[in-house]
Parts: structure tokens; sequence; C-alpha cells
């Protein structure tokens, strides 16, 4: 009998993943070496089914890149190594990561507002997944969320330790695009974008100045908003056929 496999998801946590990616980057910077000599230099002393779980999961995070036998690493996990916790790049860098994996953006976008690990575990059985293999997904896609939200906190925390300073008035305008979110103006002036559908008129309203942050942020909640509006249209146009 054939040996039941699920679906592909990363074995380990981000943070870990990092881990093991920067002990790589120390070793051999951004060369192009084998996938061997990558396992060796996170410890392991060969490319047995734990260490190819690992360069795979590395892989899904876009932090090492490659082809066949070779692999280094990506421009992202660079990003990530080289700035300090809290840094707005490494932030960015790690939402990045975070999001790759095809199996954690699909969970984002069932469960936008969170789940129980028992709910994520009964979606993910019905999804062909092993129950260890379930297990150990979860476990993956808790790490990281709780290393985005770390990394996050850091960020913000950092920023509102900080006074920032006051620039003249006639650089106001313009360095409000370089401000973090928490310090844009509230009475920022809204920018508004009309369209009309078959179905009816669309209206969008944001404010006419965002932050790279902010930007970013809008930009998941509306590719969220696309996916849910996909489904209900797949759905109507299933009952009609």
């Amino acid at each position: 009998m054939a040996k039941a496999r699920s679906p592909q998801y990363p074995a380990i946590g981000l943070k870990e993943a990092i881990e093991k990616t920067e002990a790589v980057y120390k070793k051999d910077y951004q060369n192009p070496i084998s996938r061997e000599v990558a396992g060796a230099h996170m410890g392991f002393k060969s490319l047995h089914g734990n260490a190819l779980a690992v360069l795979s999961a590395l892989g899904k995070y876009g932090l090492l890149e490659g082809r066949g036998t070779e692999t280094k690493v990506a421009p992202l996990a660079v990003t990530i190594i080289a700035h300090q916790t809290g840094d707005p790049e490494r932030v960015r860098a790690i939402a990045e990561a975070a999001g790759k994996p095809k199996l954690f953006a699909e969970l984002d976008a069932r469960f936008p507002d969170g789940a129980s690990d028992q709910a994520i575990r009964s979606y993910l059985l019905t999804q062909k997944y092993i129950p260890t293999a379930a297990d150990t997904a979860i476990r993956a896609y808790r790490e990281t969320k709780e290393l985005v939200e770390t990394e996050s906190a850091g960020y913000h925390g950092g920023e509102a330790e900080r006074e920032p300073a006051m620039p003249p008035a006639s650089q106001e305008a313009t360095s409000l695009l370089d401000r973090p979110s928490s310090s844009i103006p509230r009475s920022a002036p809204m920018a508004q974008e009309k369209f009309d559908l078959d179905e009816g008129p669309v209206t969008f309203s944001t404010p006419s100045v965002l932050s790279p942050e902010s930007y970013k942020e809008l930009a998941d909640r509306i590719e969220i908003i696309l996916r849910r509006l996909k489904r209900r249209s797949d759905a109507e146009a299933a009952l009609r056929e």
C-alpha cells in the first residue's frame, strides 16, 4: 500500500527558518552552493528526511533560492539578517516571508479573524493532510504568526519611545510619506474612487496619504476581500450551471 502523503507545507516556523538560513549565510554568504553543503552549514550530516524538510521550508519562505542541486541565500533573507529586530525593513521582509507559503496564505484567507487549532486542524484534515502533518503545519503556522507579531510590536514600540522631530512647515506635506502610520494626522484628506459594475456602483475611499506600512496592510486586506468575493462569485456561477 502506498504511503499517505500530505500537501506541501513548511515543516518549521519562520523564526527557526531564519536561524537556519543565517547559519548558511555566515559560512557562504550568497554564493551558490550544493544542497548538501547548505545542509551541513545547518548542522545536518547528510540530506536525510529532516534536512530535506528544512531545506524545503526555507524555500517556501523565500529564504533560499536555486534550481536542481544548487541553492543560495535569497535577497529577502539578507534583508532580514542584515537589519536588527524592530527595523522597519526587517519587519516588512519578515511579513513578506511569512506570507509566501501557500498554505499560510490559504489559512489567512479562510480564517481572516483567526481560529482555534482545532478548527484549523479540522480544515486541514478535509484537505487530505494526515493528522501528524496537520499538527506540524499548525505549529509552524502559529510560530510564524507569533514572530510577525513580535517583530511588528518591536517596531511600533520603538517608534513610540522616540519623540518624532517636527519638520519645518515647508516640508510638512512631503514628510508625511516617510512617517510611521501612527504619526500621520487622523484628519488627513481623503481620496475617493468611484466606478460602476453591472451589479451596482463601487466606492473606494482611503486617506490621500498612506505610510508604506499602511499601504502594505491595505493591499493585504484588499487581497483578502477579493478572495472572498471570488469564492462567492464562483459559488454563484456553480449554482447557475
